[in-house]
């Protein structure tokens, strides 16, 4: 069984957290299911869970971590909870904060087997992943904007101090996301793919686009555990190439599982099903102000002016202008396009948004 452990909750002001953007903590979700995770979800860099799920003769994770030093630690944290090995690695979707950390685990157990959709490994793959090439120099390009608005007096508040953590942590992110490498699944499926067990089956599945082509959701049966990876994030949603109608539709299937705890890609654990409606109630919104200013052929420059999206913005950010401004980056941008490209019947592109 995991060993139960005293988890001391690190300051987030403590030389660690403030200077290494990949320090990993764990929780308890249940007695065989833990949680590995960044301390605030809104602060850089923003990388996904990782779950670890505890089965008779191994450990079942998901995710690995988005960088080779995140991966480190996810592993450290994950020796400490048990001496099984890691036997199947499953990637819920192919953003690079999920999966890029897999190096450590692959070092740590080298007959792990990966598992993905198979649409996620064509992601990892394919052109979708070519990013991972210049992200080291992207970031680097982020944190010097970051440190302009540092400098600049007029940049005060809640958002100055988004900007400073930005800062704070960006050495460890550059230097992490360097010479970066993918590791596609060795195994892969369309529908359905299980990881029998007698005390603690897995059952991965794909229910539909969502936050991507690919995304899979894992069930814990035994304890009634839902892990959904991107098609759920909180507090602030990823829109990314994401696919409208049909991510609603997937929210809808995650609803009827019978759960007891849903725990998100990045985010807190959820205990119940408001979330899901605040996302199913967001992703209707935005389709139905999009599509009537499509149809009369209003470029999509000027959908962006004309439509009001602030009971979204309430309903995610409230008036914390830094989450604002991380919902219109991460979540408001990308999904006002996609439903775009929808309701005029162009294909949305992973990679893209």
């Amino acid at each position: 069984m995991i060993r139960r452990v005293l988890l001391c909750v690190v300051a987030l002001s403590s030389p660690a957290l403030a200077v290494d953007g990949f320090v990993r903590q764990t929780a308890p979700v249940t007695p065989h299911v833990h949680l590995v995770y960044r301390p605030v979800a809104t602060d850089a860099p923003y990388e996904g869970n990782v779950e670890v799920i505890e089965q008779s003769d191994g450990l079942v994770v998901v995710d690995a971590g988005g960088s080779p030093p995140a991966g480190e630690y996810v592993v450290a944290e994950i020796r400490k909870l048990s001496a099984k090995p890691v036997k199947v690695l499953i990637y819920t979707h192919y953003h690079g904060d999920h999966n890029l950390g897999a190096g450590a685990f692959l070092k740590a157990w080298p007959r792990i087997e990966i598992v993905s959709t198979a649409a996620t490994r064509a992601d990892m793959t394919g052109k979708p992943f070519d990013y991972i090439k210049t992200y080291a120099k992207s970031y680097a390009g982020e944190i010097d904007y970051a440190r302009k608005q540092v400098a600049d007096p007029a940049v005060t508040g809640e958002v100055r101090a988004g900007w400073q953590q930005y800062v704070d942590v960006g050495d460890s992110i550059v230097a992490g996301y360097t010479d970066m490498k993918a590791y596609p699944a060795t195994k892969t499926f369309t529908d359905r793919f299980s990881v029998p067990d007698s005390m603690m089956p897995v059952e991965v599945a794909f229910l539909g686009n969502a936050n991507t082509d690919g995304d899979a959701v894992v069930w814990v049966p035994s304890e009634k555990v839902l892990i959904t990876g991107d098609v759920v994030v909180q507090p602030i949603p990823y829109a990314a190439a994401s696919f409208p109608e049909s991510w609603i539709g997937v929210l809808r299937k995650l609803k009827a599982f019978d759960f007891a705890v849903l725990i998100p890609g990045h985010g807190e654990v959820q205990h119940g099903r408001a979330y899901l409606d605040k996302l199913i109630a967001a992703l209707s919104e935005v389709r139905a102000k999009v599509a009537p200013l499509a149809a009369k052929g209003v470029p999509l420059e000027e959908v962006y002016k004309q439509i009001d999206l602030e009971d979204i913005k309430q309903t995610f950010a409230g008036n914390d202008r830094w989450k604002r401004q991380l919902l219109n980056s991460f979540f408001l941008h990308a999904i006002v396009a996609n439903a775009y490209a929808e309701a005029t019947g162009k294909p949305i592109v992973q990679g893209t948004g």
